[in-house]
Order: C-alpha cells, then sequence, then structure tokens
C-alpha cells in the first residue's frame, strides 16, 4: 500500500470518529447518564461536544444547548482547572486535581477533576470527569480527628497521673499549714504552750503578712488543677459506665438548669437573659446513653455559647437554639448560637487538647476534646462543628439511639 492510499485511509477514519462525536451512539449516552461523576467531552479549544446529565443538572444548561459552548462558560466555578485542557492533550497525560473547595451557602463542597486526553483522536478531544468528594473529605477529617484524639489521650493520662502525686502533696500540706495555725485544735494550744508563745500572737503576725491569704490562693489554684487532671483522665479513658434509656430533650434541660445555676458562669455574662428557643420533634424516641456524660457535653457547649455571646459587642440579643430529630437510625442534635462566631482556621482545631479562643485562666482548653471523646469513643457517635465569623456557631451531635456502634 502506498503513503498516498495510507493518507486517505487515515483521513476517512478520522471523518469516521468525529461523525461518531457529533452522533454519539444512544448506548453510549445510556451508560455515561447512569454515572455519578459529572462529564463532559471538549476538543482542545474547550468546546463541548458532549455531557451527561449529571452535567446538565449542575450547569443548568441542557445538552443541546451546551454543544459547541466553551466549557468554562457553563462551569465558571471550575475555569482555573479547566485552563488545563490544552495540556494535557498536547502532553497526552491526564491532569488529576483533588479538593478543589467551593463554597456553596455556608458549608463548603469538595470536588476533585480530571481530565483524560483522547490520545487516538485526532482532532485532540479530552473528557472531563467532576465528582463530589464532600462526603470523603468530612470522613478523611473525622479519621483524622480521631487519631489526634487517640494520641493525645494517651499523652493526657501519662501527664495527668505525672501531675497527680506532686499536686497531691501540695494539697495536703497546704490543708495542714492551715490546721496547724488554727485555735480550734488542742495540740496546736498545748505546743505554743510548751515553747512559751501566744498562739492569737502568731496567727495575728500571719494575718498581718497576709500569709492565710496566700495559702488559700495554693489551695484554690490547686483545686482548680485537680479538676483539669480529672478531665485529662476523662478524656483519655475508655470505660464502660452504666447506660440506660433516656429522653434527650430532657437530659439538655438538665443541663440549661446547671449552666443557670453555674456561679462562675453568671459572673462573666447573665445566663438568665439568653433566650432559649426549642425546636424539638417529640417523636424522638429515648436514646441510650450515660446520662452525665451526655449532660456534660452539652453543658461544655452550652458554657461556650453564652460566654462567647457575653464578649460579642455590639451583638442582637444573646439566643441558644436547640434542634433534636431523628435521623435514621441515629438521634440528631444541634446546639446553635448568634455569637461571634469562629474563623475557618480554629474549627479545624476547636476538639484538639488546651486549644482554646479564651484569655489565660478563663479556659483549660479540654471542655470540646472532653466532650468529642465522649461522644466518639464512649457513645460510638460524631460531634462536629460549622461557623461563620459573626454568624454565630452550631455544633451537630449524632447518637445511636439504640446504642449500637456507629
Amino acid at each position: 500500500m502506498d503513503r498516498q492510499t495510507q493518507d486517505v485511509l487515515r483521513r476517512e477514519e478520522a471523518h469516521n470518529l468525529l461523525a461518531d462525536y457529533e452522533q454519539p451512539d444512544k448506548s453510549l449516552v445510556d451508560i455515561l447518564d447512569t454515572l455519578p461523576s459529572i462529564i463532559a467531552m471538549v476538543d482542545r479549544d474547550g468546546r463541548v461536544d458532549l455531557v451527561n446529565r449529571r452535567f446538565e443538572q449542575f450547569s443548568g444548561v441542557s445538552a443541546a444547548n451546551a454543544q459547541g459552548m466553551l466549557i468554562e462558560s457553563l462551569i465558571p466555578r471550575f475555569s482555573g482547572q479547566l485552563q488545563r485542557i490544552t495540556e494535557a492533550i498536547e502532553l497526552g497525560e491526564p491532569v488529576n486535581i483533588e479538593k478543589i473547595k467551593l463554597r456553596n451557602g455556608k458549608d463548603p463542597r469538595y470536588y476533585s477533576l480530571q481530565i483524560y486526553p483522547l490520545n487516538e483522536e485526532p482532532s485532540g478531544m479530552a473528557v472531563i470527569r467532576i465528582d463530589d468528594i464532600s462526603e470523603h473529605v468530612r470522613i478523611e477529617e473525622i479519621m483524622m480527628q480521631t487519631e489526634k484524639m487517640m494520641m493525645a489521650g494517651g499523652l493526657a493520662a501519662g501527664l495527668a497521673q505525672e501531675i497527680n502525686d506532686p499536686l497531691g502533696v501540695i494539697m495536703q500540706h497546704s490543708q495542714n499549714i492551715e490546721r496547724r495555725i488554727s485555735p480550734n485544735i488542742t495540740a496546736n494550744l498545748e505546743a505554743a504552750r510548751e515553747l512559751g508563745i501566744s498562739l492569737d500572737d502568731v496567727r495575728a503576725y500571719l494575718e498581718k503578712r497576709g500569709i492565710p491569704g496566700f495559702i488559700g490562693h495554693i489551695r484554690e489554684a490547686g483545686a482548680r488543677a485537680s479538676r483539669i487532671i480529672t478531665a485529662m483522665l476523662h478524656f483519655s479513658r475508655r470505660s464502660e459506665p452504666f447506660t440506660e434509656s433516656a429522653d434527650i430533650a430532657a437530659v439538655f434541660d438538665q443541663a440549661l438548669e446547671l449552666a443557670a445555676n453555674d456561679y462562675d458562669l453568671n459572673k462573666k455574662c447573665n445566663f438568665k437573659n439568653i433566650e432559649i428557643v426549642r425546636e424539638c420533634d417529640p417523636a424522638v424516641p429515648p436514646v441510650t446513653m450515660t446520662v452525665l456524660e451526655i449532660e456534660h457535653v452539652f453543658l461544655n457547649i452550652i458554657r461556650n455559647a453564652a460566654q462567647a455571646m457575653a464578649e460579642k459587642c455590639p451583638r442582637p440579643a444573646a439566643r441558644i437554639t436547640v434542634r433534636i430529630r431523628r435521623d435514621g437510625e441515629m438521634a440528631l442534635i444541634e446546639i446553635e448560637d448568634n455569637g461571634p462566631g469562629l474563623e475557618e482556621t480554629l474549627q479545624h482545631r476547636i476538639f484538639e487538647p488546651f486549644f482554646t479562643t479564651k484569655p489565660v485562666g478563663m479556659g483549660t482548653g479540654l471542655g470540646l476534646s472532653v466532650s468529642y471523646a465522649i461522644i466518639t469513643n464512649n457513645h460510638k457517635g460524631s460531634i462536629e462543628v460549622s461557623s461563620q465569623p459573626d454568624e454565630g456557631t452550631r455544633f451537630t451531635i449524632r447518637l445511636p439511639i439504640k446504642g449500637k456502634t456507629a
């Protein structure tokens, strides 16, 4: 076969391939329409030759109207990535772009985009595939957070044990010092008489120098450190506490009552001035839980919301909204405030041990990490946070109704 005949055959083959693209086989279109991915076939200039139904739904443009149009004009949110179509065709190598973040309302969505060149096509065509991987990214973040919590749990347990012993000595001896100068203990009076001194004079001197106040501060600081250690041990332990079926709305109300009577909380913000909005479905069945632990989680979230709203100025009337409903075999609880909200960078760290946005001395940074451990480890549920600056914060908790492993 001479060269001229070969060229004629190649042109005929190219013509037939182009005709196939211009009038795609119906079976091919049906196959593409069943795929969950967004699919489009384009030329090297980015002009659409073929799209599937998912593309139509995503772009809002029918396949007939999309043909011949620039793909960037149909899905402009991916324009930055689609500029690599020519690169993929010329190099003959696929382009893979992961975790493209697009914001849809308040919640971001994540997509992956692949450009596959059709190397056998002489006119230079490529197939574009776009997938919504938001759920995959969310699960990946939860797994990373869980692994981080497991590592932190071991560190917290070791640290707590190391601190506990010397702290116990400090607390015990500060209490003994207060007892040894008390005039109400006979042994103290007898020791003073043997030395020929007045215990009242000794106490007057100590009061004059403010020493009892120093001892009191040591005891208060020790008590605060003890509470932190207790929280750390709670965070690190995987115990099997007593569980029971309880009304989730009633447990939340108990946590509200505790918050309303919390002296430290009311010093910083008047909890009675916060509006509580309940949107609870009475049809939600009782949930198998450890009541005190879930109450503790609710109280942590309520306290954080109240303190955040007290710091926001100027602000609308403070409000906490709780929503409880059934979601399949899970009870879904949303606790939302209208406080100052959080930057996205802070949301990724909110459940880390010792991470806090509060001033020094105002928080330990363990409340939400302990809550995370209670929900995920002890109850096999999930807890997430979503927030926008100046638009409040929402915690979403899912608990298995019958206590099954999620």
